[in-house]
């Protein structure tokens, strides 16, 4: 059956969201004591989270003799529950960071990647993108991705694809361009890495317009070996006003990213959006609001079409004022009924772009709920994004820590939001097609 294919391809997971704890026990079982518990100063920062110090050995020892995992589980994951928050989940991924840190410390990719993959086959996926990030440079950045990368090669068979898009780290272009080295001098690499990924902290997309440039002139001077880029964009935006975050998500697909991660601010209900803290939203810096204004004077024809009405005289003026104050200096300005209606219009207008782009929404909706800032199912923004016209994939971003796996999300939308199977596949259709790498001239 054709929604069987929404269960085959996964395009947004990053490695070292995917262990679950049956996987982090076996990886270290006969090494736990070894571990550097504290890498990253994890053990620190768990008690200041949970207030209280983990005993990772402890643990194990009791895994061990009891059979049980539930303490393993209850340190490493995080399941949805109403109140989700970003602190709790990232400090339970560096479980995972500080076992999989063992095995990097000697140089042992296969202990790393080996039960994500056997996983992942077992799960009867077909195709799966990985994401993965090092932070370092030259040599050293190439020669750690060129290992993940051949493992992932090495591991694909008739049956499974695995596919790498590395992050980028640092200066945007000379990462990019090491990455293009990189592919340069491992020619038989270029089928498994097949993009790069902007995640971590939101960037801003005026600051990657080098990058963006130079991957467009590379899509004609390499087309045999073309990169694309996705990026993590609208999910965690209480630095912005709202205008400003829907326009990231704007610019990124108008400067070249083939898929947008997350975008909840693209779909959640704005008048939700502003109440998830106090006064959310009301400030952003001088400089984000001149580049709103541009931004707005540029797409005012698109916008009225929309029913945003931009006073192009009163907006002149002000970016004349804001041109005279500190660019980091803080704007305040509060949301009246007009101004959150016009956010919601200015969604419809993005969205409606995005699908004129072709752009793709990898839409997370276990993550949104459990640390995208998502207060409930009722306000959960896949229901906009469903009913748009713009292109969707359901993903799991970190399947392991949230304890699903990817059929496990497609049951949770067609539950979730009373769908069947057919209707959603309907509606969303084969997320193979959006694949990274299809622009290729060798894949046409």
């Amino acid at each position: 059956m054709k929604h069987e294919l929404l269960r085959n391809t996964e395009l947004h997971v990053h490695t070292n969201g995917c262990y679950h704890p049956e996987d982090l026990f076996h990886m270290v079982k006969d090494c736990y004591s070894d571990v550097n518990w504290n890498r990253f100063g994890f053990l620190d920062r768990y008690e200041k989270v949970f207030g209280l110090r983990l005993d990772p050995i402890g643990i194990y020892d009791r895994a061990i003799s009891t059979g049980s995992l539930d303490e393993l589980r209850q340190a490493s994951t995080y399941p949805y529950h109403p109140d989700g928050n970003f602190d709790e989940f990232n400090i339970k991924s560096y479980f995972s960071l500080a076992v999989s840190g063992y095995h990097l410390d000697r140089e042992q990719h296969e202990p790393i990647l080996g039960p994500i993959i056997e996983r992942h086959k077992a799960e009867g996926l077909a195709y799966v993108e990985y994401r993965n990030a090092f932070s370092a440079s030259g040599e050293e950045f190439k020669k750690w991705h060129e290992r993940w990368a051949r493992y992932l090669q090495e591991s694909s068979t008739d049956s499974f694809k695995a596919r790498y898009i590395i992050r980028i780290v640092g200066d945007p272009v000379e990462c990019y361009s090491t990455i293009r080295e990189l592919l340069a001098e491992q020619p038989d690499l270029v089928e498994t890495i097949v993009g790069v990924d902007f995640s971590g902290k939101e960037i801003a997309p005026k600051t990657l317009l080098p990058f963006y440039q130079r991957l467009r002139q590379d899509y004609v001077s390499y087309p045999e070996s073309a990169l694309d880029a996705v990026v993590h964009i609208g999910e965690n935006f209480f630095g912005l006003s709202l205008e400003s975050a829907i326009r990231w998500c704007h610019q990124s697909a108008l400067f070249g990213a083939k898929r947008l991660a997350h975008c909840i601010v693209l779909g959640m209900d704005p008048r939700v959006t502003v109440s998830r803290q106090p006064e959310a939203h009301t400030r952003e810096t001088v400089e984000e609001r001149m580049d709103q204004i541009a931004y707005d004077l540029e797409h005012a024809d698109q916008l009225l079409e929309y029913g945003v009405v931009v006073d192009s005289d009163r907006l002149k003026a002000e970016y004349d004022r804001l041109s005279q104050q500190p660019a980091d200096e803080l704007v305040y300005r509060p949301y009246d009924r007009e101004r959150l209606r016009d956010a919601a219009r200015r969604q419809d207008y993005v969205l409606d772009d995005l699908a004129r782009l072709g752009t793709v929404i990898e839409t997370c909706p276990t993550s949104n709920l459990c640390i995208g800032g998502v207060p409930s199912l009722a306000s959960h923004p896949f229901r906009k994004l469903y009913v748009s016209k713009t292109k969707i994939a359901i993903c799991t971003d970190d399947p392991g820590i949230f304890s699903i796996t990817l059929a496990d999300e497609i049951e949770n939308v067609c539950r979730w939001f009373g769908l069947s199977h057919e209707e959603l596949y309907e509606r969303v259709g084969d997320p193979w097609e959006h694949r990274l790498g299809v622009s290729r001239r060798s894949n046409k």
